[in-house]
């Protein structure tokens, strides 16, 4: 039996960014995000949540429209103010899969 990956778009959720932290931070759509070598790479088009759990599992990236990649939230090194600094380089991050939305 083939388990399909049930999964949702939010326009913002609360993200965890340590194992183990008490307060989770806001991420929402429209903020910037900044790579490891200190470029803005782009802005949160969405926050995937994993459709079961309902747990937010990946930032989707508005790199260059219509390119959408699919940011772990794992590479979020935090939150200062409206930007989203991750720990991936420029490079790193267009590397990372394209989200394909389920019609």
């Amino acid at each position: 039996m083939v388990t399909e990956m049930v999964e949702k778009l939010t326009i913002e959720a609360q993200v965890c960014l340590a194992c183990g932290a008490v307060a989770a931070t806001a991420v929402a759509r429209g903020m910037s995000v900044r790579s490891s070598d200190e470029q803005i790479v782009g802005e949160v088009a969405a926050i995937l949540l994993d459709g079961r759990s309902q747990q937010p599992t990946h930032l989707v990236l508005c790199c260059q429209l219509p390119n959408y990649r699919l940011v772990p939230l794992a590479e979020i090194v935090g939150v200062y103010g409206r930007t989203v600094q991750l720990s991936l380089t420029r490079e790193q991050i267009s590397q990372l899969p394209q989200h394909q939305p389920k019609l």
